[in-house]
């Protein structure tokens, strides 16, 4: 054996040490994470609201060695993880299963949390509302787009509030069985992610056929009874069904950035970084916008986003989404809501939630 060789062995059983020690602390973690889940048994179900601080101060910590975006997935699933141990929730989501909502959820609760696909951004809440769920999941803003005119209404239409939010970066990879692109003769894939990778399939071979079909739950099934098949599907759904990565990243526009709220019963509590989401609606009349913004300015309080969309349920209004920086029982915020709401025709708090 060369030296170079002999050297390598001897790194990479050093590399196994150092996961055994990696294994040692995350079942350590595991037993922490269980002890509190039956300490708060007998509490409401309630997100904790420092995990982003936290895995933030630990890659603020690192060395530099490990790519810091590396290091916010791993640390975010180890939360994740932990979360679904001391938390056991059942979570609704606006389906199919393995759309983007199903991995936001995923993401945040883990998992060991039971995820509840349902038809739509109320149908979400409701089982919120009713109680068959202690969460629901939704998308409120897209980078494409601002933000997500449907859910925001689903949600002024109930008492629930926005209690956190995940971030969201969502790609479609072609995976199959054996991963070998050359052995793929058909894909399957929902219309909307066919959509998505037009460009991908113009350019491959003609031979290659698409297949649509109603979910990618259903995609990752046909693929894997299929040797000559593969599925259009986000990389950890289809890894959590057997499949492997025959040709990654091929949406056309790249990954699709969204932003989920996180909708329960009880707001959140502070955590010195907040943010809060309002919408309002104000009188057709001069300087009447400006206003209500005057307010927030004059207690300098930070504006960190308003974007108009029409309101559905009158023509040629709107209703203004307005993303503020601190929580919803902050003095200034307090105040502010208390002279703003005489200022609009409707307004209401969505929630408050750690800043993104």
């Amino acid at each position: 054996m060369t030296e170079n060789k002999r050297d390598i062995e001897e790194l990479r059983q050093e590399l196994s040490r150092v996961d055994g020690h990696l294994l040692a602390s995350l079942e350590k973690r595991a037993k922490l994470s269980r002890r509190i889940g039956e300490l708060r048994k007998a509490q409401p179900a309630q997100l904790p609201l420092t995990d982003r601080a936290q895995i933030a101060a630990l890659v603020a910590r690192a060395s530099g060695d490990m790519p810091p975006e590396d290091l916010r997935i791993i640390f975010g699933r180890i939360y994740a993880s932990s979360l679904a141990l001391e938390l056991p929730v059942r979570v609704a989501y606006p389906g199919p299963a393995g759309a983007a909502a199903y991995e936001a959820a995923r993401v945040r609760f883990g998992n060991a949390a039971e995820l509840v696909a349902v038809d739509g951004v109320a149908a979400a809440l409701a089982e919120v509302s009713a109680g068959r769920a202690e969460f629901a999941i939704a998308p409120l803003e897209t980078q494409a787009e601002g933000p997500v005119q449907h859910t925001i209404e689903a949600i002024l239409a109930t008492e629930l509030k926005i209690v956190a939010e995940v971030e969201l970066a969502t790609d479609l990879s072609l995976m199959s069985k054996t991963g070998n692109e050359a052995d793929v003769e058909k894909v399957y894939a929902t219309a909307a992610d066919h959509a998505r990778a037009a460009r991908f399939f113009a350019g491959h071979s003609p031979k290659l056929s698409v297949l649509d079909v109603k979910s990618q739950a259903v995609a990752c099934d046909l693929a894997t009874e299929d040797h000559g098949a593969a599925a259009l599907v986000g990389d950890t759904f289809g890894i959590e069904r057997g499949l492997i990565v025959a040709r990654r990243a091929v949406a056309d526009a790249g990954p699709d950035r969204v932003r989920y709220a996180i909708v329960g019963v009880r707001p959140s509590g502070r955590t010195g970084d907040d943010a809060t989401s309002v919408v309002f609606s104000v009188n057709d009349a001069p300087g009447a916008l400006l206003g209500v913004l005057k307010v927030f300015a004059d207690r300098g309080i930070n504006l960190k986003k308003i974007q108009s969309r029409p309101a559905a349920t009158e023509e040629w209004a709107y209703l203004f989404f307005l993303e503020l920086s601190g929580h919803a029982t902050d003095r200034p915020l307090v105040s502010a809501f208390d002279e703003v709401r005489p200022k609009t025709r409707f307004f209401k708090v969505l929630g408050s939630y750690p800043a993104p």
